[in-house]
């Protein structure tokens, strides 16, 4: 009976600081991370600007 009220607290406190530790984890490798877009800028036609820019993905980033 000892062994089983163990499980039930050991189990969900291990299993809480993984998911603690894995967001951490994330936390720390992208806190550099820029998530910022392209401003939007206005066509040559003088229409209002896209609100998405979309720009492949192995291109330089200026």
């Amino acid at each position: 009976m000892t062994a089983l009220v163990a499980l039930w607290i050991l189990v969900p406190a291990a299993l809480f600081l993984t998911l603690v530790l894995y967001t951490v984890g994330i936390g720390l490798r992208t806190r550099n991370a820029d998530l910022r877009g392209e401003a939007a800028a206005a066509g040559a036609d003088g229409r209002a600007p896209r609100l998405v820019t979309v720009r492949g993905l192995d291109g330089p980033r200026t």
